[in-house]
Parts: structure tokens; C-alpha cells; sequence
């Protein structure tokens, strides 16, 4: 296992080899709050043949891809996609890893935290990177995981602590989609 790393991950949700609009929010979110932890974003992408993806991953802020190419892996499968992705973080320890809230995210999302040890929050609405004091003991950059919580009456703010690599789920449409002027290489 390598030594855990600072980088902000997204993985780059697809179909017909076409990123789920959500994931090109989480890359724009994903690039400020990678910036705010002085590291890199990556985004992984997994597919066949998924050169449109990877393109629309740079435009979105991407320092790196982390790519996955076989033609097996053209459309979403849990198996294949949650081994891949867990052995992934399980190697290089990201900080933070996002998925979107959809059917595959949901699917995915909890398999691969389950295999790491990581901590997972379902449907953020937001997300921020800060410090916090939790029994006694002081944080710094950590994700903050914001959702509603008790039926939307109440919005929660999740951290998770007591492990390196943090993950969430977000909602779609609740972050800004922003191309950068000028893609990355």
C-alpha cells in the first residue's frame, strides 16, 4: 500500500461512454476542493475506448485520469466496477472520493467503502473542506458532508474523522457545472 495522499477523486459516472452531468459537477466542486487541499484532482474513468470522457474530464478541472480500458467494462456492471475502484483506493488512499446520487453511485459508492474502511455519506448537498474539534480532539481539512437530515427538516453537517479517505454521494443539480476557460493538458 502506498502512503495516503491529499487528492480529491471523482469518479466519472458514464453511459455510451457520455459523462452523467453530475459527475462534470463533482469534477468543478472536485477541482475547488482540491485546490483548497493544495493536491490534485483525478478523475476515474472506467469504460472502453472512453477517449470523449477523458477529454470532458480535463474541461472540468482534472489534473489526472486514472483509466480503466477493457471492452468488458463498456457498460456498468457492480462487480467489475466496485473491484476496480476498490482496489484503487485501497492502494493509493486518496483524501476524498466523490460519486453521484444515482442508481450506479448508490450501488458502487458503499461497496467500495465497505472494502476500504472508508467513511461514506449519502446524498451531500454540499461540500466543503475545514477543520473541527470532535471529542476533544482537533481536525484539519476535513470533508465536510452537508445534507438534510429528519425529512429535510434539519441540514446536517458529517464529518469523518477517525479515517483518511472520505467519501461521499452528491445529489444532482446541487453543485455548479464550470468548465475552466482554459483545459487542463
Amino acid at each position: 500500500m502506498t502512503e495516503a495522499s491529499q487528492d480529491v477523486w471523482v469518479f466519472v459516472e458514464q453511459r455510451n461512454n457520455k459523462p452523467a452531468e453530475v459527475s462534470l459537477e463533482l469534477l468543478s466542486k472536485g477541482r475547488k476542493l482540491a485546490d483548497q487541499l493544495g493536491s490534485e484532482l483525478k478523475a476515474v474513468v472506467i469504460g472502453h475506448e472512453p477517449e470523449a470522457l477523458i477529454k470532458e474530464s480535463f474541461r472540468f478541472g482534472t489534473d489526472e485520469v486514472l483509466l480503466v480500458d477493457h471492452p468488458d467494462l463498456a457498460d456498468y456492471r457492480t462487480m467489475p466496477y466496485g473491484r476496480i475502484l476498490s482496489e484503487l483506493v485501497v492502494a493509493r488512499q486518496p483524501r476524498v472520493v466523490l460519486f453521484g446520487a444515482t442508481f450506479i453511485g448508490r450501488d458502487v459508492a458503499p461497496r467500495v467503502a465497505s472494502c476500504s474502511r472508508s467513511g461514506l455519506t449519502a446524498d451531500c448537498t454540499d461540500l466543503q473542506i475545514g477543520d473541527a474539534t470532535y471529542q476533544r480532539k482537533d481536525y484539519q481539512n476535513l470533508l465536510l458532508q452537508i445534507r438534510p437530515a429528519f425529512g429535510g427538516n434539519i441540514i446536517a453537517t458529517i464529518i469523518t474523522p477517525d479515517v483518511h479517505v472520505q467519501m461521499a454521494t452528491v445529489r444532482e443539480g446541487v453543485m455548479e457545472m464550470a468548465p475552466l476557460d482554459t483545459p487542463r493538458e
